[in-house]
């Protein structure tokens, strides 16, 4: 499993939010699965992305 996650600003505005997350999901396989948590937190948005491990049969 690989998990990127950052920080932004409590300001930050969303669309730059989405264009971090739409760049990460540009590098990763399109065939894995990805959880996105966004959270809000005191004075920050914290915004962790995981790719789950494919299992091959």
């Amino acid at each position: 499993m690989k998990t990127f996650q950052r920080y932004f600003r409590e300001k930050v505005p969303e669309t730059t939010i989405d264009k971090y997350i739409r760049l990460v999901l540009k590098t990763v396989d399109p065939d894995d699965e990805v959880e996105i948590n966004y959270d809000f937190e005191e004075g920050m948005q914290k915004v962790n992305i995981k790719v789950l491990d494919r299992i091959l049969h």
